[in-house]
């Protein structure tokens, strides 16, 4: 216990008044000062009892909900303080949150004097994942006329169990359409001597007696065959861009942090079907790391690793770095939309820049300046990092190989050029591209324009998908994807996303 100012205030009072009685010997204002001290002293002594009754009457209790939270999302913290019995104490109960927390509202319950119960709500947010205690909440008692007052410390309050954010709602699908089947998992495309049964053919001359499905003989009189499906492993390659493009959205819910989910749910497809699987990161200063496809143990292990460690990188500078405009931006703010005026190629360039040299006419004169210029547009995509990357690593990889190709929508022009070069012989390529539109803070909050930057996107993707031995998707939040759509639905205008819109091959 200690005395407050006002306490001070009336001591100094006394102390005067007993040096002014010595002073001008005058006894009775010894008297007045002995007074106001013995009233000091009654004063202490009842807020002593006051203060011991509470350690029996005093009941603080703390509630959380939720318990666990995401960072940066609120937790409710409801603070209750009650008498079994009315206090002349003025009492005031403050809550001890967490370090690293943020408050929002007032975290003091105060119980006036000869009141028995007192309610705080307020909220905090933690911006670091992990478990965070609640202090020892302090108990501040007022005696009457504000003399003295007393603090004490309670017992620890409850723990805060804060997750870092991760994609809870991974859609990944086409023009809003969910995918249904499990990414990686695949038939090897053609029939043999393997262990799964595929199919019945009637016996032909040349067929090994043991290949025939003596059942299936005896119930349709005639000699039939049983295929199989064969054997085949097939190399998957990963390719996850992980530039600067890719941090837009909130932390935990970046698209790298969806493109991220999509590949490791192809490292676990491989890891259980056996398969080989590689690897190549690219940033925007190149590409960062390399796995050659393996099927061991330690392989899919260290992809792992590296996956679950990408970072967004750093721009650097220079063409089709930085953040850049997706495929459905205004093109005053940003890249015009991709498929839709940029339907040049380096290859249809030099082609026709060919057909016009020998030509002499006026028509030839205006043309071949416009096709000379594709020089830039055929050095913007060789220096592409991701595109450099795939014309690196995967000519090396032996057999039929399946590209994985993680990206956005920031680049279309090189993304374009990059699947074709992934697809070049017998090989394939899955795209699965985050669309910005979906990932931007208040991007739906116009939602006709987003609707509008969406559909040029689904027609990106579209015509990615149109190529040959080409699957492309898109990958964003379930939530934020339905409400664009949902929306549309509503207003129950215009076409389906991506209808009308196009990428030539």
């Amino acid at each position: 216990m200690y005395p407050t100012r006002r306490a001070g205030t009336v001591g100094l009072a006394g102390a005067a008044l007993a040096g002014l009685a010595l002073l001008l010997a005058r006894p009775v204002l010894l008297l007045g000062a002995a007074g106001l001290l013995g009233w000091l002293l009654v004063a202490s002594a009842g807020v002593l009892r006051a203060t011991r009754r509470l350690d029996r009457t005093l009941s603080v209790d703390r509630r959380l909900d939720p318990g666990t939270v995401l960072t940066d999302d609120p937790a409710t913290v409801t603070l209750d303080a009650s008498l079994a019995e009315p206090s002349p104490l003025s009492l005031r109960v403050r809550a001890d949150p967490p370090v690293a927390a943020r408050t929002e509202g007032e975290p003091t319950a105060a119980l006036p004097p000869g009141e028995a119960d007192a309610t705080s709500t307020f909220a905090v947010r933690v911006g670091v994942a992990g478990r965070h205690a609640f202090g020892r909440p302090r108990v501040e008692a007022t005696g009457p006329r504000g003399l003295f007052r007393t603090t004490r410390r309670l017992d620890p309050g409850p723990t805060l169990t804060v997750d870092p954010r991760t994609p809870r709602d991974v859609h990944v699908g086409t023009g809003g359409e969910e995918v249904a089947t499990a990414f990686g998992e695949h038939e090897a495309g053609r029939l043999g001597s393997g262990l799964d049964p595929a199919e019945l053919r009637e016996y032909q001359p040349g067929d090994a007696a043991g290949r025939i499905d003596w059942k299936a003989t005896a119930r349709l009189s005639t000699p039939y065959v049983r295929e199989f499906e064969a054997e085949t492993d097939r190399t998957t390659a990963l390719l996850v861009d992980h530039r600067a493009s890719t941090a837009t959205g909130r932390e935990g819910e970046r698209k790298l942090d969806f493109l991220r989910e999509v590949a490791l749910a192809f490292l676990a497809s491989a890891r259980a079907l056996e398969d080989p699987l590689g690897c190549y990161a690219v940033g925007d200063g190149g590409t960062t790391a390399v796995h050659p496809p393996a099927t061991t143990p330690t392989a899919y292990g260290t992809v792992r690793q590296t996956v679950e460690g990408l970072e967004p990188t750093d721009p650097v500078g220079g063409p089709g770095t930085g953040s850049g405009a997706d495929v459905g931006a205004d093109p005053g703010r940003g890249r015009a939309p991709a498929g839709v005026g940029d339907s040049r190629s380096p290859a249809a360039a030099r082609r026709a820049a060919a057909a016009l040299a020998g030509e002499d006419s006026a028509f030839a004169d205006r043309l071949r300046p416009l096709f000379e210029a594709s020089d830039p547009y055929v050095d913007r995509v060789a220096e592409d990092p991701v595109f450099a990357t795939a014309r690196t690593r995967l000519p090396r990889l032996r057999g039929t190989t399946w590209t994985v190709l993680l990206t956005d929508d920031v680049r279309p022009t090189e993304v374009r050029e990059t699947v074709k070069l992934a697809r070049r012989g017998s090989g394939r390529c899955l795209v699965f591209l985050a669309p910005t539109v979906l990932f931007e803070p208040g991007g739906l909050a116009d939602l006709e324009a987003a609707y509008g930057r969406y559909r040029a996107f689904e027609g990106f993707r579209r015509g990615l998908a149109a190529l040959d031995r080409v699957r492309a998707f898109e990958v964003a939040p379930g939530d934020r994807i339905g409400a664009l759509l949902a929306d549309r639905r509503r207003r129950g205008a215009g076409p389906r996303a991506g209808a009308g819109a196009g990428v030539s091959r």
